[in-house]
């Protein structure tokens, strides 16, 4: 057994590190880890004003501040009923074009292309590609320039309120903007050959699910009132959480989400995949020169699509600027009266689809939700390296691992300061693992493993459930009971999920009965519990991330005594509760 690890991952935003244990030639576990402690941004915006909120929640991350700041604006206006002109719109989306160049151009110069060009940084680079350098800080400065024009500052600025602008930038401004976006068009061009052209390595590539905003109309943008998923599924914004169904995870700050319990990316990639037949003009021309099958399945490709969508956005600003203009009026603050409402707020950050939700009652933000970009992306960040880790390790070639695995996190272009922010603690309901098994049975077949030792007290309730279970015609349940059947239990089961059957002191009331994610309960020391390696051994990495403990908190393991009244109360409800919903789905047959 041994751990591969990038410790502190270099050239991201924020401070992380990846990590590969490997048994023999088996990854059984890879771990994105977030070290920074969580922002408390959400708890500290409750009870403030609507104008408050809008300064501070953006305040969780400097990297990407005006994708933040629109998001909310978008959120607050909704529930507040203000319905901004359009003049105000075309403004906040060529404010958001600068970030979205700023952003793009430096990871895709700075950051990642050291990697592919056989340098540990863009100042080692700099002697040779001095070129590619000087385009990066360009662009660089470029969108810097547009962001702070518009917001008053580089970095959180204060410009954009509820209802519109505090000013306005002046003709010339935009003017300026507007010929210095066609003056750099030769310099995007180069761009996107460069990165388009990369000989990007073909281990990572597996499908995936990608998310990203609709636009509507037909258009390519950066913000919309759906979520589109490029399995054809279209969410509303409002119901987001059908999506994200985020989750809280023992090695990082940052939450993670699975859509259907699957992992799903966002970004770059997943805008260009979902949207990228609507791309118009040289960007359309582009896409249709360069796109092909590996787009959709290498997430390495995100460094080409950030240079497509540079193209896009110098494209763009143009037009957005042609429009502003001719409108000659200058909108003043749209006021407002409402006190109570809610509303959610889509907009694509440079790194994927960011999402805040907010309710007002009485003037004041009563609840605050918000979703990030990398949060989204850390399942799929940890598969593709997993697929990569294993892949390499199968031809031999872990030397490799480490720097692969580097690479593919990168290639995500992570924002982790902004993925680590509070979750809120909560009493969980008492019949909560009821819907969280309800869930997973109905997008799983998952296998049942009671396990335990029917000669110590409550340690037997694994081996009762499963051999009720078993009397009342439940298919494929297995007991912890001989190596041979734990033999056939593995060669019958491969690759399924596994809900585990077993008594779990998780410092709860006796009997109380809860419903965890395996990797959890392995990981977690403060867990009173531990698993024979002849029961996990043979999980393979895949089928550990979605199998579960259904677990009774154990009155006594006391040798020689018999199960306790109130586990064996716990008992009868689990069995109730599989039994019906086994029926529900024909897949039970009942004896009784």
């Amino acid at each position: 057994m041994k751990t591969i690890s990038v410790e502190h991952l270099c050239r991201v935003e924020g401070n992380g590190g990846i990590s590969a244990t490997i048994d023999g030639k088996k990854v059984t576990e890879v771990k994105f880890n977030i070290y920074e402690g969580p922002r408390l941004i959400e708890q500290l915006t409750i009870g403030r004003t609507p104008e408050e909120d809008v300064s501070l929640a953006p305040r969780i991350c400097a990297i990407c501040t005006l994708s933040h700041k629109n998001a909310v604006l978008r959120a607050i206006e909704k529930a507040l009923s203000v319905k901004v002109p359009k003049k105000t719109i075309l403004m906040r989306e060529l404010m958001h074009m600068g970030e979205i160049i700023e952003s793009h151009s430096l990871h895709i110069f700075l950051l990642a292309l050291p990697d592919y060009l056989g340098y540990p940084n863009a100042i080692a680079m700099a002697a040779k590609y001095d070129l590619e350098v000087k385009i990066g800080l360009e662009m660089k400065n470029f969108g810097n320039h547009i962001m702070k024009t518009i917001s008053g500052r580089y970095i959180h600025g204060e410009n954009p309120v509820i209802g519109g602008f505090g000013k306005f930038p002046d003709k010339k401004d935009l003017l300026w903007i507007k010929s210095r976006a066609q003056q750099f068009m030769p310099f995007v061009l180069k761009t996107v050959s460069l990165f388009c052209e990369l000989d990007y390595p073909e281990i990572p590539e597996d499908e995936t699910l990608y998310a990203c905003c609709d636009p509507g109309n037909g258009k390519f943008g950066f913000w919309g009132e759906k979520i589109l998923l490029s399995n054809g599924e279209s969410i509303p914004a409002d119901d987001y959480k059908k999506l994200t169904n985020e989750f809280v995870v023992s090695h990082s700050y940052a939450k993670h989400s699975l859509y259907k319990g699957k992992p799903y990316s966002v970004g770059a990639l997943a805008r260009i995949n979902n949207l990228g037949e609507r791309l118009d003009g040289e960007a359309g021309r582009k896409f249709k020169k360069y796109f092909n099958e590996h787009w959709k399945k290498n997430p390495l490709y995100h460094n080409a699509a950030q240079a497509l969508e540079i193209l896009y956005c110098f494209e763009r600003i143009p037009v957005l600027v042609k429009k502003i203009l001719k409108d000659e009026n200058t909108p003043k603050i749209i006021p407002y009266s409402v006190k109570e409402g809610k509303g959610t707020g889509l907009v694509e950050a440079p790194r994927g689809l960011l999402i805040h939700h907010y309710e007002i009652k009485n003037g004041l933000v009563s609840n605050v939700d918000i979703i990030t970009p990398t949060a989204q992306n850390a399942e799929d960040i940890e598969r593709y390296c997993y697929i990569a880790t294993q892949k390499l390790l199968d031809e031999g070639q872990e030397e490799k691992i480490r720097d692969r695995m580097d690479l593919v996190v990168r290639a995500f272009d992570p924002c982790i300061s902004c993925s680590a922010h509070s979750a809120q603690v909560r009493q969980g309901k008492t019949d909560e693992w009821k819907s969280k098994l309800e869930t997973i049975l109905t997008h799983e077949e998952p296998a049942f493993l009671g396990i335990g030792n029917f000669r110590q007290g409550d340690d037997a309730v694994g081996i009762f459930i499963g051999k009720q279970l078993r009397d009342a015609g439940q298919k494929n349940v297995w007991l912890e009971s001989s190596t041979n059947e734990m033999e056939s239990f593995w060669k019958s089961n491969a690759g399924k999920p596994v809900i585990f059957l077993d008594a779990i002191d998780f410092q709860e009331k006796p009997g109380t009965v809860t419903f965890l994610p395996l990797l959890y309960a392995l990981n977690n020391s403060s867990l009173v519990h531990k698993f024979s390696p002849f029961v996990t051994g043979p999980l393979k990495y895949n089928q550990l991330k979605k199998s579960y403990i259904l677990g009774i908190q154990p009155a006594s393991l006391k040798r020689g005594k018999t199960i306790s009244p109130c586990v064996k109360k716990a008992t009868r409800e689990v069995l109730e509760t599989l039994k019906s919903r086994q029926k529900k789905n024909r897949h039970f047959k009942d004896k009784e």
